[in-house]
């Protein structure tokens, strides 16, 4: 459990727009545009707000929340969550690129034409376009520029491809219970680029792309409860898994927070890799 940068907000007003100033010197924001009908203190999957100005502003979406840094121009991160039936009900199909557009309720979100490709690099989903199936208002939003982060070919294509449709196998056909999944960026890592890995892209060189990424899963089994396992893959396809613990000492992310403390404390501290069958198998 993280207590640092970010902090579980006491309370949240919600606003219907969100003003920028060019500097982006705004406190964290929260939208409301859509729900599933939980209050926010049962999404589990949901780390906790910033509490520091500029660093994100909150939209919750039908099939995900996201937190964007409108200095990085991508997500902070994206919280979602998985069960069979979501799976098991196929709604919508994969639009084609042009689905990509600008969130609507973030100014200076990038537009599509913001593609990577003299750089080689992808727009990576966080919250992938296949767990938004069960819906064509999610499927939609899931495309939404806020939802994109660059990544390199290797790794949309292999190893962050590989635990999105680990995760998908677990909740169809492994565990009959609600995972909660939250994936990201870590900050610390945007914007510095590494070798062969640039430190911006886009058509104006305007957005940061982060050298490492994470992304942390819970769940709480009839048989051995609150468990959790996390990753952090770097931009050249490199995987370690990690405690939750871990994850946010690398982050600074404050993740499930939502968790009553006492299990919260524990599940974050363990490796949790004996109760996720195959996790290991990248």
């Amino acid at each position: 459990m993280r207590k640092g940068i970010f902090q579980a907000a006491a309370s949240l007003s919600f606003a219907l727009a969100v003003v920028f100033s060019p500097s982006y010197d705004v406190k964290a924001q929260t939208i409301e545009e859509s729900s599933d009908g939980r209050r926010w203190a049962d999404m589990y999957e949901l780390p906790a707000f910033a509490d520091r100005k500029g660093q994100e502003v909150i939209v919750r979406r039908t099939g995900y929340t996201v937190s964007f840094n409108p200095g990085l121009r991508i997500p902070n991160w994206v919280a979602w969550i998985l069960t069979r039936e979501r799976l098991n009900t196929n709604v919508a199909s994969r639009p084609g690129t042009e689905a990509f557009v600008p969130d609507p309720q973030i100014k200076g979100c990038p537009d599509r034409q913001y593609n990577y490709q003299k750089y080689r690099y992808e727009r990576g989903h966080i919250c992938p376009a296949a767990d938004n199936k069960w819906s064509e208002k999610a499927m939609d939003e899931c495309f939404y520029m806020s939802n994109i982060c660059p990544m390199s070919i290797s790794l949309n294509h292999d190893e962050w491809n590989d635990i999105e449709e680990k995760s998908r196998d677990w909740a169809r056909h492994r565990y009959p219970t609600t995972i909660y999944i939250v994936g990201g960026i870590v900050p610390s890592s945007a914007g510095k680029g590494a070798r062969d890995v640039p430190a911006y892209v886009g058509v104006n060189d305007d957005i940061a792309v982060p050298y490492q990424v994470f992304k942390a899963l819970l769940r709480n089994d009839p048989e051995t409860g609150w468990t959790a396992i996390g990753y952090v893959f770097d931009q050249t396809g490199r995987t370690e898994m990690k405690t939750i613990d871990e994850i946010e000492a690398l982050t600074g992310f404050d993740l499930f927070h939502n968790l009553p403390d006492n299990i919260e404390n524990k599940v974050e501290a363990e490796n949790g890799s004996a109760d996720w069958y195959g996790c290991t198998d990248f």
